[in-house]
């Protein structure tokens, strides 16, 4: 692949504490090259959030401005992203008539994540994380901000634009500086809402599937491990996995409405390992309460997983 790129290229196995596929790293590094915005779905727990984390960790940006994470909520605007407009202290120091400022509009007016990462441009990771719980005006109001990664801030007149710029270094109109990089920008979504189509053809597209190779799945498990102080044996993890995809097969065929993840096999492991329990010897049929509390997250999924299927029970 060219090296048009400031980006190093991301290998999805060059963090401590996350595997990436070489599909996903190959799409990574296609949307960098092609300033597209990341679009990353799948399954809660799947490790879409972290798959940003280890894009900014391997290429060098995961501290301080480098790495922004913003998490969508039901009330969020796509312009919370860009500015923030402090329209009630501009109230509050109305009520003096010393204060000057008060009648301009741009002293309360500070840049956002994205809109500083676009204002800076500088090699930077930008994740929106959870954009289905938005609006559908949210992605909407995003599409040309995301395709020319720049924007107006609608709440400053024209006339305090260059006072603006001379004073905070950013105006009215905001965009890169000459020569400037376009941050990575990685989007995840749990398919809460469709998402318009004009912006998923901003985007390009990863489904982050659960992994089917024990031996990724037991490498993953060790990742994230390493994060911990605890010492788990090899042996243990590759029998948990095993265990593990059983139950999950188990879960599939009783179509259970949250299956268990590789976030819920990464706390089984430890779990195991403090009460130093074989898990050779777990029947799949027969966890602890335990083992679902860890494993299961929805009040009928764990009653489905206790009942046994007429045809186990009549064995």
């Amino acid at each position: 692949m060219p090296d048009a790129s400031p980006y190093a290229e991301f290998s999805g196995t060059g963090t401590t504490s996350y595997v990436a596929s070489r599909q996903t790293a190959e799409i990574v590094n296609l949307a960098i090259r092609l300033g597209r915005p990341l679009l990353v779905e799948g399954e809660a727990g799947c490790g879409k959030t972290r798959l940003a984390r280890a894009i900014a960790e391997e290429l060098g940006l995961a501290g301080g401005d480098s790495f922004i994470a913003m998490t969508v909520k039901s009330t969020s605007q796509a312009k919370d992203l860009l500015y923030r407009f402090d329209a009630l202290r501009r109230l509050q120091d109305a009520q003096d008539p010393k204060n000057d400022a008060a009648r301009r509009v741009y002293p309360y007016i500070e840049l956002e994540p994205l809109g500083y990462a676009i204002q800076q441009g500088k090699p930077s990771v930008v994740l929106i994380d959870e954009i289905d719980k938005a609006d559908i005006d949210f992605p909407n109001d995003l599409l040309d901000v995301l395709d020319r990664f720049e924007f107006d801030i609608e709440d400053m007149p024209r006339g305090e634009s260059d006072d603006c710029a001379r004073v905070k270094h950013f105006a009215r109109h905001v965009g890169a500086p000459a020569g400037g990089v376009k941050p990575i920008v990685v989007i995840t979504s749990n398919r809460e809402k469709q998402l318009p189509e004009p912006f998923l053809r901003r985007c390009l597209y990863i489904q982050l599937d659960f992994p089917q190779d024990p031996a990724l799945l037991a490498e993953i498990v060790q990742k994230n491990l390493l994060e911990s102080a605890d010492q788990v044996d090899d042996q243990l993890v590759a029998d948990a996995v095993k265990r593990f995809c059983e139950i999950r097969k188990r879960g599939q065929e009783l179509s259970m409405h949250k299956l268990p993840a590789t976030s819920e096999l990464v706390d089984w492991v430890r779990v195991l390992h403090w009460q130093k329990r074989d898990a050779a010897k777990i029947k799949p049929d027969e966890l602890s309460t335990a083992d679902q509390a860890v494993l299961f997250k929805v009040r009928q999924d764990i009653e489905r997983y206790r009942t046994r299927p007429d045809a186990e029970a009549g064995q």
